[in-house]
């Protein structure tokens, strides 16, 4: 009976690993939350501030000695991955698919077989949880019952997972007041960068080059019409007010012009033959640079929020050259 403590353990770890990556990145959260298309009634917003905390009450919920309180929470744990799975089931049919981020920059891929047999995993996991409850144990109760032999193979279990979450975790975003570069080449060529041709709305060529001839420009590639990428719509207007004295592109893979939310406007650039937007490193989020005409200010960086401070750093580096 002990060996199943592993089953509440592993939840209660994960849902407190996924709340807290949820905290870090609020405007992650929301953006994942608009490329899944939920109901209305759940807003972006309200979801990216409510659902973390509720992972995390749910977590110290499953480490609580007494029965009642451990039952909500394997109750509340099989409620939310039932939700997971059956979210990220239908998510499988969206074209492109959505970028899951539960897991901050660890789980950060597009939605495939992978991630609903993961959630389905889960799933089992809360059941087995649930399962405890039903029998009028608990986690505390199971771990209160180990032997020597269980603390040693509860050990190694966790020391597995250690060495599991250090082999797939890469470094996370620098909190700097300087933006620092993730996932992303250092060194953009210069080349590609300021030669690499753009198209307008109007179908006009022109070339980075031609752009930051009479000032700096703050380059933002993106290669999707996903969650992320709407959030950098959402949030051109404020940066190139933050920034008056730059210029702010979102340049796209797919022209940019014939998307509804992009309407109203300006400094949107197709990049037919994607060179610019993979220089820049974009993947499955966005990613931004800062050039001139010699080439790389500042950058590049990966993801909304290194952006957002990437603009933060380019108003005031404008405003003090």
């Amino acid at each position: 009976m002990s060996a199943l403590s592993l089953a509440p353990l592993t939840l209660a770890a994960l849902l407190g690993w996924s709340g807290a990556a949820k905290l870090r990145e609020p405007s992650a959260t929301a953006a994942m939350v608009r490329e899944l298309r939920l109901s209305r009634w759940l807003p972006p917003a309200l979801v990216a501030r409510t659902l973390p905390w509720g992972e995390l009450a749910t977590a110290l919920l499953l480490l609580t000695p007494w029965t009642w309180t451990y039952a909500v929470g394997a109750g509340a744990a099989l409620a939310l991955c039932t939700a997971f799975l059956v979210v990220v089931a239908r998510a499988m049919g969206f074209r492109p698919r959505p970028v899951c981020a539960c897991f901050g920059r660890v789980g950060h891929h597009h939605i495939s077989a992978r991630t609903v047999v993961r959630n389905a995993a889960l799933v089992g996991l809360a059941a087995l949880a649930v399962g405890i409850a039903v029998a009028g144990s608990s986690t505390g109760r199971l771990v209160a019952s180990y032997r020597g032999a269980d603390w040693v193979w509860l050990g190694l279990a966790v020391a597995l997972a250690a060495l599991t979450a250090a082999a797939v975790a890469g470094g996370g975003p620098d909190t700097a007041t300087r933006p620092s570069s993730v996932s992303v080449p250092a060194s953009p060529d210069r080349s590609t960068l300021l030669h690499s041709p753009l198209v307008d709305a109007d179908l006009e060529t022109t070339t980075l080059l031609t752009l930051v001839l009479p000032r700096p420009q703050l380059v933002v590639g993106v290669d999707c019409w996903c969650g992320s990428t709407f959030a950098v719509v959402e949030r051109l207007p404020d940066w190139r007010g933050r920034a008056p004295k730059l210029g702010v592109h979102l340049v796209h893979t797919r022209p940019p012009f014939a998307e509804p939310r992009t309407r109203g406007l300006t400094d949107l650039w197709w990049d037919p033959d994607g060179r610019l937007v993979a220089a820049l490193g974009a993947g499955p989020g966005p990613c931004a640079v800062l050039v001139d005409e010699s080439g790389v200010l500042e950058g590049p960086v990966s993801g909304v929020e290194q952006i957002e401070r990437l603009v933060d750093y380019s108003a005031s580096r404008s405003r003090t050259t």
